[in-house]
């Protein structure tokens, strides 16, 4: 009797120390994944396939699923690997690298975009994009509405950066027609101005946030479900590394400092940012600061990349001596200037030069070589020939030569002909007309058209 009762008590025993190693077991742990909603079509070993690269690694899921089963009752467990229903939540393992974080389910990886001079994160499973178009030179995307991009431009206002981004007029933003809305937050340490709107599932959103007169702008494409949180936290990780990268800066090239102006004279050079909506502005002064000359003008370029220029410009004087031509990018907000840059020259009172006036091609317009130029002049050019140059939106010189006028000295001239250039793809180039003043080399009269040049169909 005394035998059974010890052996009573060592089961009884034994049985309180395996429950209570059991109860202290730990669960399984839910290895680092990502949800995945099952399709129709799907079976484990295609998911597997999709992931990893290799079908026969679907129990890992099965396991994996479970676990996350165990902690989370939307998730159900799977108890046969060849069943599972449209719609069923499965748990996807995936290694990801150490700095790697994930933030509401979402993973996301740092990224440093040297050419903005920025770092911030993106979502890890968007793979950067390529290409030559400037928009898509600085963008992840995982399909047509799994999208982010990022982009600079120069001036001082947050809503012109959102205008710009989305092509319409800063004023519609806080239009209910424009179908959005408009808010102001401050995330990250910054202030951001942003706008989104929704659609079917997809809210696209444009954010931008100004320092040191350049505009930092973000666009992105998700899934509504995700898209707050992938946007705020690459808002809330957004650093400015490099400010000096994106700084405007105005190289003038003609005229060279010291040069004696005639009238109309070369204004020629290059940004190292393409201005917003592509324009500039330049003044001409006097020796007592007086303003003697003024206008805007186009600059031929593309966003996010460097833009040139050759103008004509004018100025009136009634006498001759020291001046200074000066250029700027003038924020469209509230006129400030971005940036400037100035020359000293020699103001000469001469003879106007004569009208060089492009009828065709029209401001713009498409083009392919051989291409149509015709128009008129105001007087007979030097030996009755004007000079041409086409250049691409780097400045790069395709083509040079001469192209003949009819006419008498003194008299309107007109000038037809064709002129050829070779492009290896289609972009915004420029078509100079001008003529050199046999004294000194030096440009006596310009006149351009900005064009886009493309290959031969």
């Amino acid at each position: 009797m005394l035998k059974k009762l010890r052996l009573l008590a060592l089961v009884l025993c034994l049985v309180v120390v395996t429950s209570a190693i059991v109860n202290a077991a730990p669960l399984h742990q839910v290895p680092d994944g990502e949800e995945y909603i099952v399709q129709g079509g799907d079976w484990l070993s295609k998911i597997a396939e999709k992931y990893y690269g290799e079908a026969q690694q679907y129990p890992t899921i099965i396991e994996a699923t479970n676990a996350k089963a165990g902690q989370d009752a939307s998730f159900t467990a799977i108890t046969d690997e060849n069943l599972i229903e449209i719609g069923q939540k499965l748990w996807v393992p995936i290694e990801r690298d150490a700095d790697v974080v994930t933030v509401n389910n979402v993973a996301f990886k740092p990224v440093e975009i040297s050419s903005l001079g920025i770092q911030t994160v993106v979502p890890d499973d968007w793979p950067k994009t390529e290409g030559d178009d400037p928009l898509l030179q600085n963008a992840w995307s995982a399909g047509l509405f799994s999208f982010v991009s990022f982009a600079t431009t120069p001036g001082n206002d947050t809503r012109v950066g959102l205008a710009r981004l989305l092509r319409v007029p800063p004023e519609s933003l806080a239009n209910e027609a424009a179908g959005g809305q408009l808010v102001e937050d401050q995330i990250g340490g910054r202030e951001w101005a942003i706008f989104g709107r929704e659609e079917g599932g997809i809210t696209s959103i444009a954010a931008a946030t100004v320092a040191d007169k350049v505009i930092y702008q973000v666009s992105l494409f998700a899934e509504t479900s995700q898209a707050m949180t992938i946007l705020t936290t690459i808002l809330e990780n957004f650093q400015i590394t490099d400010a000096a990268v994106n700084q405007q800066t105005i190289t003038i090239e003609a005229p060279v400092a010291g040069t004696s102006l005639t009238n109309p004279f070369e204004l020629r050079g290059t940004t190292t940012q393409y201005p917003f909506q592509g324009r500039l502005m330049y003044r001409v002064l006097d020796e007592s600061g007086n303003q003697v000359g003024r206008g805007p003008f186009e600059v031929v370029g593309q966003l996010g990349r460097p833009s040139t220029f050759a103008v004509a410009a004018t100025y009136q004087v009634p006498s001759d001596g020291p001046g200074t031509v000066e250029i700027a990018e003038v924020s469209a907000a509230d006129g400030t200037i971005i940036a400037i840059n100035s020359v000293g020259v020699t103001l000469l009172q001469d003879p106007s030069g004569y009208d060089i006036i492009i009828d065709d091609p029209l401001p713009f317009t498409s083009i392919s070589s051989p291409a149509q130029v015709r128009g008129k002049i105001s007087d007979r050019p030097f030996e009755g020939r004007l000079n041409y140059r086409v250049v691409d939106a780097a400045g790069e010189e395709l083509n040079a030569g001469f192209i003949d006028s009819r006419g008498q000295v003194g008299q309107v001239n007109i000038y037809d002909s064709f002129i050829d250039f070779d492009v290896t793809h289609d972009g915004p180039g420029r078509i100079e007309l001008y003529d050199i003043r046999p004294a000194d080399g030096a440009v006596f009269s310009i006149s351009t058209v900005n064009v886009w040049l493309t290959t031969p169909r």
